[in-house]
């Protein structure tokens, strides 16, 4: 019995801890057809009390579109197929560096 509940314990442990470590946004569905002019990358910092889904990808998707203007600023853009995953933390600031990855997509 104590076998099984430390196998499940387990489980849903790593699913949690997984499940905060990367994360996709804003997928690219069948029905938009855009043109895919690239990828864009680019990292940027959340404080660790606001290390929500949400937070993480909206900060995402910000330093991302920012970065594609960049490099696109003549044209109207948009990210889609968003990838973050946590890279090191700073545990005497509380902040975590994140590195996202998205196509860029001209509208």
């Amino acid at each position: 019995m104590k076998t099984k509940f430390g196998m499940l314990l387990l489980f849903v442990l790593t699913g949690l801890f997984v499940s905060c470590a990367t994360g996709e946004y804003m997928k690219m569905s069948s029905k938009e057809n855009a043109e895919v002019l690239g990828y864009v990358q680019s990292t940027f910092l959340v404080t660790g009390s606001f290390r929500y889904r949400s937070t993480i990808n909206t900060q995402a998707y910000i330093t991302l579109l920012a970065e594609a203007q960049n490099k696109y600023p003549d044209i109207t853009i948009d990210i889609r197929d968003i990838v973050w995953a946590i890279g090191q933390g700073d545990a005497a600031n509380n902040n975590y560096e994140y590195t996202a990855i998205g196509k860029i997509i001209k509208r």
